[in-house]
């Protein structure tokens, strides 16, 4: 996964979970987090804290963080 692999990805997708990105890229996810704030510093991707689901024991206690594009 490169740069611009994480960039066509997110633009195909318009936004992604953390979780997603990395299940889709097979990496880890703290790589993708990395590389995720490589865009950020850019201005090119914003990072929403979106609540858990509340109905299901497989979200954790952390918030689930989902990127979005920025630039078209």
């Amino acid at each position: 996964m490169t740069l611009i692999d994480l960039k066509l990805f997110l633009l195909d997708h318009q936004q992604a979970t953390l979780g997603e990105i990395a299940a889709y890229f097979a990496a880890d996810r703290e790589l993708v987090r990395g590389m995720l704030e490589v865009w950020q510093r850019k201005g090119k991707v914003t990072c929403l804290q979106a609540e858990k689901c509340r109905g299901c024991t497989q979200c954790g206690s952390t918030p689930i963080e989902v990127y979005q594009w920025q630039d078209r």
